[in-house]
């Protein structure tokens, strides 16, 4: 025990609290850390209105700790961690106590780190928590189990040997420093998980545990309503059992790269159609830059895609669709900048250029970019983004505290992400001069590339060669482009500031005006989230657009050409925090802005005039129709569930088109038809608008008056008939075939019912099945890595799906295993006592009636409300009521009868063509 100031006893030692922690203005959580007795570093979180608790544990030991003969031992671990303690021995007993009382659980591993967490309903947190930490001090590692979870690992494997920024990731690994830890592969298999002459599988993980997890290299998070001394004290009781000390910190003292994996070009081949272009350059470690994000304020200057831009120049040479810069892998010793653009076929034929133009854009920024003017203006966006931020859910504040314990000062661990203390020239001009020819991996992904190496682990093709001198002196001696840095941001000189509340204005329910007959429009002014910030979204009711697949393919073409043309425009406005996204939907197109309150609806104004009157440019238009072309017909190669998932959708909703459908449709048009029919589109429109947040009225009358000019709104039009279709009507059973090797299968069962009862019923039935459904096919069966149950409303008609994907069983086996637990549904239902229900109840009804946790997730809810015409927008907590009501007899009748009736069921399953899996 150790003695705080006032010579009472404390559980642990305090090392900062509260006031010593920079939060943001609107965080009105308590904070505290401590440390225990055995070097455990703690974060308490008092959130008195909290109706969840939740735990998360990060520890400095990732897949870099893997011995050289058992890659993916890290990973391995993590999973075999929930199956089973010394005091809770039961696999499944975990996931059915977190589940059982209202909560989720997950965890990851990476390079250097792995974390784990949880959230459950409060008063279960002390108990959770028993179960949780003793993951940590009493493992079983039974062999049972090693022997089923290695297949679980298996399964992961295979699901990802499919996945292209795997294969991609796989082969810079096998192309990096072997003497690296990043050259390990993280995932692991059969092949690099199994038992040594030295050692079991089972004593390889008894070993690396003991080496590696201990209480100096863990950091543990408790969010929760109980008190910061409550906390303090579960933190004590259930963290010191945890052993104190073990191996010393991992040092990486190898590079990265070998001077030979420098100044090279990379070619690989995907499975899907691709053609982009990575520059990477080669930095040291960052860690120590996070008060000033250096790197940060690079990527700001070269991702700009405002007027002038790097993105700008090459995107009007019809090079590139896309450009994103400051991403890259990260570790203790290293950081890779990388520079990742969707190239055009005249693109791929002007790599070259490209490059060259990038180097004489990166010396614009050597000779003009050093200024703290500019830093200083990024600066203010992201202070507006902290001191605005709207506050994360505890079950994602655990996990993220967690890891920046280890990252960041004490004091920084929130404000750690957005810290940027001042311009830092020694470390910018450190970081610029290593962005050289002779720094730099260039990595171009297309499948006609020739290639003469297979990666081992995941097959793919790819080859390595060096870039010339001749071609390095090229890119740096090519003339400079026209493109300039960005200049001062017009959006950041007006400070963020509250407006004040109007008499007669709505604040607790959206109150609505009917402007025209056409345009209805709903408003409120938030009181509970008093942040200068709002979100306004429109709804166009075209029936234009919805009637045929190609009106739909065509309205999301001008979609995305308008996103295209209005993205240089508004780009200040989006690095000033303003955000806006056009899309269609099943009863026409969306429009979304959100952002600071005073440009909300100067913005929604300017994007519909540009609306009403776009001119596109023909080549745009060709290059981001053949980018929708390529997408669409890749829908094969999607995962299967993915895939079916969008399949299913297409068979029960109206007006909604699969996009293999749409990509024949965008084939035949051309562009001159294209822009005479767009008009059309949008003829007998009507529309709904919603703006939330810290807006009056009479800010919105210039966006109504911009609407109507365009769209007139004069008549008032019936909205369009999304009843999902019957499953009794539709054909069965439903088998398709995908170019990915895994099978997949989706059981739906369906009801025609729409009553709040009804809809309670399906979510009871959700909540109660889903752990039982993944503990027999998933952790019993292992018939798969993905398992899973979901509640799918469509209209407020209520659907229960079943999905399983497999890479070791075919589609007719698992439905076998679905059918066969759908039949056991009157026992299953027979071993569920009325205490187990009663728990579902009551959380259930308290995830519906929780209070909004942000502005946007209120705005979410409500627009959802208005535009499934819950106008008194009140159907969630009727649904809770109903919930609370029902006697458990009436659930387990109503849940038989639903098994029982194979008319209100489907099985849709995929199964893969002839693919070869080693491309």
């Amino acid at each position: 025990m150790a003695t705080d100031s006032s010579g009472v006893e404390s559980p642990a030692r305090v090392i900062l609290d509260d006031h010593a922690i920079t939060k943001s203005p609107t965080d009105q959580r308590s904070y505290r850390i401590i440390e225990l007795d055995n070097a455990l570093r703690c974060v308490l979180v008092h959130e008195p209105e909290a109706r969840q608790s939740s735990a998360a544990l990060a520890v400095a030991a990732g897949h870099f700790h893997d011995p050289n003969n058992a890659h993916g031992l890290a990973h391995f671990l993590e999973h075999m961690l929930f199956l089973g303690t010394e005091k809770y021995p039961d696999a499944n007993s975990y996931q059915a106590f977190i589940s059982g009382h209202g909560g989720n659980h997950n965890a990851w591993t990476g390079t250097e780190f792995s974390n784990y967490y949880f959230n459950i309903d409060a008063a279960y947190f002390d108990q959770a928590l028993d179960r949780f930490m003793r993951f940590f001090h009493q493992p079983l590692f039974d062999e049972k189990w090693v022997a089923k979870e290695l297949q679980s690992i298996e399964s992961e494997f295979q699901l990802k040997r499919q996945d292209e920024l795997r294969r991609l990731y796989q082969v810079h690994k096998a192309t990096s420093n072997p003497k690296h830890p990043f050259s390990k592969f993280s995932v692991g298999n059969l092949t690099t998980l199994k038992d040594s002459p030295q050692a079991t599988l089972r004593q390889q993980l008894l070993r690396f545990f003991e080496r590696w997890y201990c209480a100096r290299r863990m950091t543990l998070v408790l969010v929760g309503p109980q008190s910061l001394e409550q906390l303090a004290e579960m933190a004590q009781r259930h963290g010191q059992s945890i052993q104190s000390g073990c191996a010393d910190m991992l040092y990486l003292n190898d590079p990265l790269y070998l001077p030979e994996q420098l100044g090279v070009e990379l070619h690989v081949k995907p499975l899907k159609d691709a053609r982009r272009l990575i520059i990477t350059f080669a930095l040291p470690g960052i860690d120590d830059d996070y008060a000033n994000k250096t790197t940060s304020y690079i990527a700001h200057l070269l991702g700009y895609e405002g007027p002038g831009s790097l993105y700008g120049y090459l995107r009007d040479q019809h090079w590139i669709n896309s450009l994103a810069a400051g991403g890259g892998i990260s570790g203790s010793n290293f950081k890779d900048f990388n520079i990742n653009m969707q190239l055009t076929d005249q693109g791929m034929a002007n790599r070259d250029a490209i490059i060259a133009a990038i180097f004489s854009y990166i010396q614009t920024i050597r000779e003009s970019g050093v200024t703290p003017w500019r830093y200083d203006e990024r600066r203010v966006s992201v202070m507006n983004a902290f001191h605005f931020q709207e506050q994360p859910r505890a079950s994602d504040l655990a996990p993220q505290l967690a890891v920046n314990l280890h990252h960041y000062l004490a004091e920084d661990i929130i404000f750690g992400d957005y810290r940027m203390d001042g311009l830092f020239e020694p470390k910018l001009r450190q970081f610029l001069d290593c962005m050289q020819p002779d720094n730099m991996r260039v990595t171009v992904i297309h499948k006609a590339l020739e290639t003469d190496r297979v990666e081992p682990i995941y097959g793919t093709h790819y080859a390595k060669q060096p870039i010339s001198i001749e071609r390095q002196t090229a890119y740096v001696k090519h003339a400079p482009i026209p493109a300039s840095l960005p200049d001062a941001n017009i959006y950041l000189k007006v400070p963020w500031q509250l407006q004040t509340i109007a008499a007669n204005e709505a604040t607790e329910i959206p109150e609505k005006s009917l402007v025209t007959p056409g345009l209805e429009s709903w408003h409120l002014h938030d009181l509970d989230f008093r942040q200068p910030k709002a979100h306004l979204y429109l709804g166009l009711q075209l029936p234009k657009v919805i009637a045929t697949p190609v009106s739909f393919a065509q309205a999301r073409l001008w979609c995305e050409l308008m996103l295209d043309k209005l993205n240089e425009q508004c780009y200040d406005a989006e690095i000033a925090g303003l955000h806006f996204n056009l899309y269609p939907q099943q009863q026409g197109i969306t429009l979304h802005v959100s952002g600071p309150a005073y440009y909300v609806p100067q913005l929604a104004e300017t994007l519909i005039h540009s609306m009403a009157a776009p001119k596109f440019c023909q080549q745009r238009w060709m290059d981001l129709r053949q980018r929708l072309l390529t997408n669409w017909r890749q829908a094969l190669l999607h995962k299967p569930l993915n895939f079916l998932f969008s399949y299913l959708n297409v068979q029960l909703q109206p007006h909604t088109f699969s996009v293999l459908q749409l990509a024949e449709e965008l084939e035949q048009m051309d562009f001159t038809v294209f822009n005479q029919t767009n008009g059309a589109l949008f003829q007998q429109a009507t529309a709904k608008m919603f703006a939330h947040g810290d807006l009056h009225d009479s800010q919105l009358e210039p966006v109504h008056s911009a609407l109507t000019d365009w769209l007139g709104l004069t008549e008032q039009r019936p909205v369009a008939d999304l009843t999902p279709a019957p499953l009794s009507k539709l054909q069965q059973p439903l088998k398709v075939q995908t170019q990915h090797p895994d099978h997949a299968v989706i059981a739906v069962v369906q009801s025609l019912d729409t009553s709040t009862l009804n809809q309670g019923i399906f979510m009871l039935m959700n909540y109660v099945l889903q752990p039982k459904f993944f503990a027999q096919l998933r952790t019993e069966q292992q018939l798969g890595y993905l398992v899973g149950t979901t509640y799918l409303p469509m209209q407020e008609h209520p659907h229960l799906l079943f999905y399983v994907q497999s890479s070791r069983v075919d589609g007719d086996t698992i439905e076998s295993a679905i059918r066969e637990f759908f039949g056991a549904m009157d026992k299953t239902m027979a071993d569920i006592s009325e205490e187990e229900f009663r728990k579902a109840q009551q959380s259930l009804t308290q995830q519906l009636t929780e209070k909004d946790s942000s502005l946007r997730s209120r705005s979410q809810r409500l627009w959802s409300a208005i535009t499934q015409q819950d106008f008194d927008f009140s159907r969630l907590n009727r649904i809770s009521d109903d919930i609370k009501q029902m006697t458990f007899e009436h659930f387990s009748i109503s849940v038989k009868q639903l098994f029982n009736n194979s008319s209100s069921q489907m099985f849709l399953s995929a199964s893969p063509m002839n693919f070869d899996r080693s491309r």
